[in-house]
């Protein structure tokens, strides 16, 4: 499998090559000398509602952000909760990390830890007091109903729903329909390599469309707040 993989991104980046895409926003990453003083700084900033991202050393991570048509520095996503004072990242995982598959909430160093992480960033949606609100309702209700982790990456239920999905329909349901996030369309590579990856029909990956982690954030309601590299120089 994990050559699979491997072929997988080398042939994203020949065709990254040869095909023009729009470019990636000119975000500037911060590097310090120890990354835990990366996760101190950025928990100094954070609030309420923003979006957290994050690129994981697993090849499938590399995988999975090859699916960002703009920026592919990420492969997963989180909601930050505040709680009683108390900072938590809402998001839903499969795997090791989460063998339930529930929707799960971690502190932050939980959620960007430095020895499963690379990278993480942090984003602001232009969110009132009142979507804030609701998306906080929103997010606790599918937390007690125990969401689970969308294999299938089915856009057309709420039953099962995996990270960047589940963030997409939150803002949708707390606006009210004023932020939609786009959706991306897997090319006809990707949708070969998807089927093997997730061992889906590839008659299924073929007319698949997915919320890519990029998709939360290059959008004219989210804006950078700042963005942490751990492997520094």
């Amino acid at each position: 499998m994990q050559k699979i993989i491997i072929i997988f991104i080398l042939c994203c980046k020949l065709s990254s090559c040869v095909k023009a895409v729009h470019e990636a926003p000119a975000y500037t990453i911060q590097e310090y000398k120890d990354p835990y003083l990366m996760v101190i700084d950025g928990k100094t900033l954070i609030q309420d509602g923003d979006l957290l991202v994050r690129l994981n050393t697993t090849p499938g991570s590399e995988y999975l952000k090859n699916f960002n048509r703009l920026d592919k520095k990420y492969s997963h996503a989180g909601v930050v909760l505040i709680e009683n004072g108390h900072l938590s990242v809402y998001h839903i995982v499969n795997g090791e990390e989460n063998p339930d598959e529930k929707l799960k909430k971690d502190s932050l160093t939980g959620f960007c830890n430095p020895r499963k992480n690379s990278a993480y960033g942090i984003f602001r949606y232009d969110l009132s007091a009142k979507e804030l609100a609701m998306l906080k309702h929103v997010i606790h209700q599918w937390y007690k109903q125990g969401i689970r982790f969308d294999s299938t990456f089915n856009l057309k239920t709420d039953k099962r729903m995996y990270c960047s999905e589940m963030i997409s329909k939150a803002l949708t349901k707390a606006t009210k329909g004023r932020i939609m996030i786009e959706r991306t369309k897997p090319t006809a590579l990707e949708a070969r390599f998807f089927s093997v990856y997730m061992r889906l029909p590839h008659s299924y990956t073929s007319n698949l469309e997915i919320v890519a982690i990029d998709n939360l954030y290059t959008n004219r309601h989210c804006k950078l707040v700042k963005e942490y590299n751990y492997e520094t120089n």
